[in-house]
């Protein structure tokens, strides 16, 4: 694999050595900031919380109920050792502010519910309110509670890549069956073990789209993505869907860490990188969402804030549209906003909200658009649809296939619901048909990721 002229990616510190920079730093405990580019903010009532988790969780883990991916992992253990801990955050909130739903500080009474706003999801499940996830999100993943020995794992790898040739089975057999934090435990005790890089390993003793789905699984939920960011940008002209996929949807705290972990990896920011490779309002729509000005998920739907946010997406789309309008609000509102948007142009002007968004917009923009509402609506369908889309018709989208699998299989809750999805949908199995689309070691390699 190349990349540019001394720019090769800082996969990791030195053996011993907590990676610098692992962790994105908590964002400030303010409400939403003034959009810094002037572009005209949605009608989503600001919260005291932007930019932080509603309560605080040990080691970095994710609340419950909420999936792992992407979420900032503690430093890989090494040696056996404890993970370090977490930037600890306040249990509560700050002084004049309220705490999030679900945390009651003695100091405080506790807050009303909130009003819900009734949406019928894709498949009925009648009572579900917009502030709940959306059908088939996935369950909580297991945690790991204790320190993670990577011994044999490290030695397989060793052994795999030791003397003449490769052992590409014994590869696959580690790296396409761990969770995350066992890959982070993985590629620390191997460089303390072994006294190298496991991704300048792999790199050296692989090659092709096989070195690709083992170095991006080797890299983990956090680093993979800006890794996919970086070659979707990377040499002559934009892998306009990697980039999309990389970026789009993601919360906050997923967009801090995600930018924190691009600089140390590739030694620039990725707002820079982005704005050098994209141009006119689709530039400014990834600057938009690289700025983490997001609501938070846990903020349910205020029902008048909504049906005023409608208004003004239909206004801008009306005539000649204002695609920066409807670029700011759908890059700041939640899953829940996005929910009632889409269900609010239908009830409010009798129109269907995505064929809206495929009939005003085109190109690059519109395939963002259109991520990041199919998302709110039904992500494992969209995902399941995905999947597909890079191995049908003539040939087969290699790396879409290797970065929509990579990302999918974190979550192995969510995932098992796409792959029911992509059986209804299809009428096939999805094992079945990544591997009648691909062969040699990469295609076991993706048959261990998809099953």
């Amino acid at each position: 694999m190349s990349y540019p002229q001394n720019q090769n990616p800082n996969y990791g510190a030195p053996a011993g050595a907590p990676q610098q920079n692992y962790y994105a730093p908590p964002g400030p405990g303010q409400p939403y900031p003034p959009n810094p580019q002037g572009y005209p903010a949605p009608g989503v009532p600001p919260s005291p919380y932007a930019g932080q988790p509603p309560y605080h969780q040990p080691q970095g883990y994710p609340p419950p109920g909420q999936p792992q991916q992407y979420y900032p992992h503690p430093p890989p253990p090494q040696q056996g050792y404890p993970p370090h801990p977490s930037y600890n955050q306040p249990q509560y909130a700050p002084q004049g502010q309220y705490p999030p739903p679900g945390v009651h500080n003695p100091q405080y009474p506790p807050t009303p519910p909130q009003i819900t706003y009734q949406h019928p999801p894709p498949h009925p499940q009648p009572g579900m309110p917009y502030g709940a996830p959306p059908p088939h999100h996935a369950p909580p993943p297991q945690q790991h509670v204790a320190p993670i020995n990577a011994t044999a794992d490290v030695d397989a790898i060793y052994r795999a890549c030791k003397g003449f040739g490769t052992d590409g089975r014994a590869l696959i057999g580690v790296l396409g069956h761990r969770d995350g934090l066992t890959i982070d435990a993985i590629r620390a005790q191997y460089t303390t073990r072994i006294r190298r890089d496991l991704i300048e390993t792999l790199e050296k003793e692989t090659s092709g789209n096989f070195e690709t789905a083992l170095v991006s699984t080797a890299l983990g939920p956090i680093e993979s993505e800006a890794y996919f960011a970086h070659r979707a940008i990377a040499g002559f002209g934009t892998k306009e869907s990697m980039l999309t996929e990389a970026i789009m949807g993601k919360n906050n705290q997923q967009i801090a860490t995600l930018k924190s972990v691009y600089q140390r990896m590739y030694g620039e920011s990725l707002e820079n990188a982005v704005r050098g490779d994209l141009s006119g309002k689709t530039e400014q729509l990834f600057v938009m969402a690289l700025a983490g000005n997001r609501m938070e998920d846990w903020v349910t739907v205020d029902p008048q804030v909504a049906s005023n946010d409608v208004r003004t997406l239909y206004a801008a789309t009306q005539g000649r549209v204002d695609d920066i309008q409807v670029c700011s609000i759908l890059t700041r509102a939640n899953d829940a906003y996005i929910r009632a948007y889409v269900d609010g142009y239908k009830r409010q002007y009798a129109q269907d909200f995505l064929k809206m968004i495929r009939k005003e917009f085109s190109g690059h923009m519109e395939a963002a658009l259109l991520y990041i509402v199919r998302g709110a609506i039904n992500k494992a369908e969209r995902d399941a649809e995905l999947l597909e889309d890079s191995m049908a018709g003539l040939g087969t989208k290699d790396e879409l296939l290797i970065s929509r699998l990579v990302r999918a299989h974190w979550d192995k809750g969510h995932f098992a619901i796409v792959k029911l999805t992509y059986a209804a949908l299809y009428k096939r199995d999805l094992t079945k048909r990544v591997k009648g689309e691909t062969s040699g070691d990469y295609g076991k390699m993706m048959i261990a990721l998809a099953t």
